[in-house]
């Protein structure tokens, strides 16, 4: 089979370095190995993988750019490749995180700093339950060192701004040296966080990736503008993967995606992954805990001559005197030389309107460095009511003494290098006027620490690395306890901050973990069987999921390739396969419009949804078509014929006056499927009007009122208290379509155990509900008169409905689905839902 070696995305940008298409319409892949996530860690595993002979996905949130994209406009570049155009921040606000969202992930923003991974984390990871030898971590470090070309910065590659710096370290007597930086030939332009033009930083996009995807030898294909939402698994096996492509501008779902994978690797980074695990469920009681970080607060060193730091190398050179790089065990911090484009330096200085602009006057005269303080695990991520990604930390006590102290020498570093004053992140004391000024800034982060300006770029942690499956969410080989082909490897691992910059660590842990899978793929993962999924895909087996382009082409396309017969109902023939959650009903075809989101698709879709019913009438073939918000059953005749453009289709004919000008053609697919248009005009002539499908065999998320009953009647029962504990994710039931996620319930137990429920309606609409179980049902009652009603059918799914009090006046009216019960009392209004545990 030829291979396909393509990075594949939504942007029509012209002249890519290497092969590049437009994704046009929902993709099914069928591989070895998907990975999500192409920075340090995805982008080596997915190389590795691929050199060695397996088939590979790679899925990118972010978009494809090359070096020529990359314009050194900051205005341009941080919105195209920073995640959030770098306004990611806790969920206090407390902390701007800075992190990459593009092909090549943060590697293409970063500053291209290289450390190896120190031996006192290494030890201490060892004590946490993490068995990697020594000699693997070596192996694999010297790996990426030399594929990412590392060398250490020269004498006469220091600016002055890393040379002031280097001046006050060596005046103090600290251990400090120039850095090693993953660049060849670098042109000293001073614009690394804004990706490199000249492509001489040595980041993922131009080694790992560019590697596999121009290698003979490899198998490798790259979707990139693709948001990943689920990862499908049974019993401890991962069998696929589901996202969505998503226009960057709008935010709008333009396609789909589902890969089949016999192993699935996350590389998200730590916030992304531990989401991605969250949303579906995997490890929900360990991952996002643990996260952390290398906060990060800049002095400037105001000094008499110009320092131009924004001309070359940005961060050129480390003091180590007080961090790991120099043994310290516990927290401590290095001191780096760092400078920034003037547009992020000016909204990174904490000061406003006059004194702003003073400030911004000076910038030629600034040296900058910063106080990179290892934190403790303290953070977590949790989820949203959408489903983002919330992050919640605060710096340990720990680490606020590290700022102290670090400020507190970095000051006192630049007073002695000649700055005539210093300028800190400190809301209570921004100007050092002189040394007497440094007690009282110590003062001020002692005593309010909020008030400090931090920031950082390396967030770590949150899905836990170690041999023990009650605390850890991976092995030492980054696979998921419980899993046997799921694994997750990034930052997220890390048992603790690395206490460096770490974007090497993190290459060297993947490649450790790809060289697992390889070493491993014979005897554990080869002869996985391989899903056949669709997702929510759009195909002829499932067309309700197709835009209205694709399923004209599928139309035209296709062939009818059953007899007209076949198109005959059998009333009471309904069944559901609580397994896959599918439902078959016989009783008429029922009618899918498609999923354009255009204003006119939208209002036929939820205004105008129908069913058909065939059967046969004084021994012919007759038929019905009924939309459900309107009394109307218009009868039609269907007559197989020979259409001019189409081939052979079912020619269905209204005979109403009414509906005399109308017409429909149908094919029939399968049993189960038929794909058709609807016409006005004379046959065979008439103006084509829309596009459809009809199935009398579909997924829960798309079932009627009728269907609901029957399940919450017939397939479901009261839930037991702790297996609905967690968070479900809620449709509306509608006859005619299928409606968006609109509610997201959250059930926890109190301190005594008891259970309660949070809402969240339309993402607006939130409270609590008190719950109360009976051997019928979970009932749910807030501060309104009308309750919930909840039945669990499987352990990931229920169905449930929201119903009001019962009356004596006639409700025999509202739309479909506002359905109208009969209860002891009276009747009642019902607005009907479903409830996913996984997104």
């Amino acid at each position: 089979m030829e291979k396909d070696q393509m990075i594949y995305g939504l942007e029509k940008i012209r002249d890519r370095r290497e092969a590049y298409t437009l994704v046009t319409h929902d993709v099914v892949e069928n591989v070895d190995v998907c990975v999500i996530g192409s920075g340090a860690a995805g982008a080596i595993v997915a190389n590795k993988l691929a050199l060695q002979g397996k088939s590979v996905v790679l899925l990118e949130k972010g978009g494809y750019y090359d070096a020529e994209d990359m314009n050194q406009r900051e205005t341009d570049m941080i919105s195209l490749l920073w995640k959030n155009a770098g306004a990611t921040f806790t969920d206090n606000l407390r902390m701007v995180i800075a992190q990459g969202q593009c092909l090549g992930g943060s590697t293409v923003i970063n500053d291209a700093v290289c450390f190896k991974t120190p031996q006192v984390t290494r030890d201490q990871w060892r004590q946490m339950g993490v068995s990697i030898p020594d000699g693997k971590w070596d192996a694999a470090l010297d790996e990426v060192w030399k594929n990412i070309h590392v060398s250490k910065v020269k004498d006469y590659e220091l600016n002055e701004n890393n040379k002031t710096l280097q001046r006050a370290c060596l005046q103090k007597g600290y251990l400090s040296s120039s850095n090693d930086r993953n660049c060849k030939d670098c042109m000293q332009c001073g614009f690394c966080h804004l990706g490199c033009h000249y492509e001489t930083k040595q980041d993922m996009l131009v080694t790992y990736i560019r590697k596999a995807v121009r290698s003979p030898d490899s198998d490798i294909k790259i979707y990139c503008n693709c948001s990943v939402e689920k990862i499908t698994y049974s019993d401890g096996v991962a069998d696929g993967v589901e996202g969505d492509f998503v226009d960057r501008t709008t935010g709008a779902v333009k396609f789909k995606i589902r890969v089949n994978a016999k192993v699935i690797v996350v590389s998200a980074g730590a916030i992304a992954s531990s989401q991605i695990l969250l949303k579906n469920a995997i490890a929900p009681d360990r991952a996002g805990r643990g996260l952390t970080f290398h906060p990060a607060s800049f002095l400037l060193g105001r000094f008499d001559k110009p320092v131009n730091a924004y001309d070359g190398i940005p961060m050129g050179y480390t003091c180590h005197q007080f961090g790991v790089t120099n043994g310290v065990k516990d927290g401590g911090f290095l001191i780096e030389s760092i400078f920034l484009p003037i547009l992020q330096f000016s909204l990174g200085v904490p000061s406003f309107f006059e004194n702003h602009q003073l400030l911004m006057k000076d910038y030629v005269y600034y040296a900058m460095a910063g106080v990179m303080v290892r934190d403790e695990p303290v953070g977590t991520v949790s989820l949203t009511a959408d489903g983002s990604a919330k992050v919640h930390y605060d710096p340990s006590s720990r680490a606020m003494k590290d700022f102290a102290k670090g400020l507190r020498v970095l000051a006192e570093m630049w007073f002695d290098a000649g700055a005539r004053h210093v300028i800190g992140g400190h809301r209570d004391l921004f100007v050092l006027e002189s040394r007497s000024d440094i007690d009282r800034m110590v003062k001020a982060v002692e005593e309010n620490p909020d008030g400090l300006a931090i920031a950082s770029a390396h967030p770590q942690g949150g899905n836990r690395m170690g041999d023990d499956p009650s605390t850890c969410v991976v092995d030492s080989n980054c696979r998921v306890h419980g899993f046997s082909n799921l694994f997750v490897t990034d930052a997220s691992v890390f048992p603790t901050a690395v206490g460096v910059n770490p974007q090497v660590t993190v290459m060297a842990l993947a490649t450790l973990t790809a060289d697992y899978i390889n070493d491993s793929w014979k005897s554990q993962f080869a002869k996985l069987p391989l899903s056949s999924a669709e997702g929510e895909t759009c195909s002829l087996g499932q067309p309700m999921y197709c835009h209205s382009s694709r399923l004209e082409t599928m139309f035209n396309r296709q062939e009818n390739s059953m007899p007209i017969e076949t198109l005959v109902n059998k009333p009471g023939d309904w069944s559901f396969d609580k397994k896959q959650l599918m439902i078959r009903n016989n009783n008429h075809w029922k009618g899918f419009f498609t999923v354009d989101q255009d204003l006119t698709t939208m209002a036929v879709k939820y205004f105008g949804g129908f069913w058909k019913q065939f059967f046969i009438k004084d021994g012919k073939l007759a038929g019905i078509t009924h939309p459900y918000d309107a009394p109307v059953f218009a009868d039609n005749i269907p007559d197989m014929t020979s259409h001019p453009r189409y081939g052979d289709v079912v020619y269905l004919k209204y005979t109403g006056a009414e509906f005399a000008m109308f017409y429909d053609l149908l094919k029939i697919v399968d049993q189960d499927t038929i794909l058709g248009k609807a016409f006005f005009g004379v046959p065979p002539n008439g103006n084509q009007i829309l596009v459809f499908s009809m199935s009398r065999k579909y997924n829960v998320d798309f079932m009627t009122e009728t269907d609901h009953e029957k399940i919450y009647q017939e397939h479901a029962l009261a839930p037991e208290i702790d297996k609905v504990v967690g968070r479900w994710t809620g449709r509306l039931v509608s006859d005619s379509a299928q409606t968006p996620h609109v509610q997201t319930f959250t059930y926890t137990k109190d301190n005594f155990g008891k259970l309660q429920m949070q809402y969240v309606f339309g993402g607006l609409l939130a409270g609590m509900s008190r719950v109360v179980l009976t051997s019928e049902q979970l009932l749910m009652y807030d501060y309104t008169n009308w309750h919930d009603e909840v039945r669990m059918v499987t352990d990931d799914f229920m169905v449930g409905k929201w119903c009001s009090p019962p009356t004596n006046i006639p409700l025999d009216f509202g739309p479909s689905f506002l359905g109208v019960e009969t209860v002891p009392g009276g009747k009642r209004f019902c607005l009907r839902f479903t409830l996913k545990r996984r997104m």
